[in-house]
């Protein structure tokens, strides 16, 4: 599996959750998450129908893509959390890559160091 720098990749802005948060198909690289963001990736419905229905820190079944938030969201103890359809609303924003959401979104922990990144 190819996994993409988070830094160079296109975005679409959404909301998980009620939260901004960043979206793309791909697979992103979690050491390249800059510091105070959040990786997660997104399980998709077993009948392809495009419905996110699970968040996780890994998913290899139904990936259905990667979101990257400024607050964590708390996964339950076997590491994955359901989410409903509607919990991610596409097309909420106007940021498409990670500098023009770290812009509109600072993190309270961002420095230039990516080695103690919390995801």
């Amino acid at each position: 599996m190819s996994r993409y720098n988070a830094i160079n990749e296109a975005f679409e802005e959404v909301t998980l959750l009620g939260r901004p948060a960043l979206f793309t198909l791909v697979r992103i690289d979690r050491a390249t998450v800059p510091n105070g963001y959040h990786l997660y990736e997104v399980r998709h419905d077993d009948d392809c129908q495009g419905d996110a229905v699970q968040i996780a820190r890994s998913i290899i079944v139904n990936h259905w893509g990667s979101i990257i938030t400024r607050e964590e969201i708390e996964l339950g103890t076997d590491g994955f959390l359901g989410i409903e359809p509607e919990d991610l609303y596409y097309s909420t924003g106007d940021c498409q890559n990670m500098v023009d959401f770290m812009a509109k979104y600072p993190s309270g922990h961002q420095t230039n160091d990516r080695s103690n990144h919390h995801v």
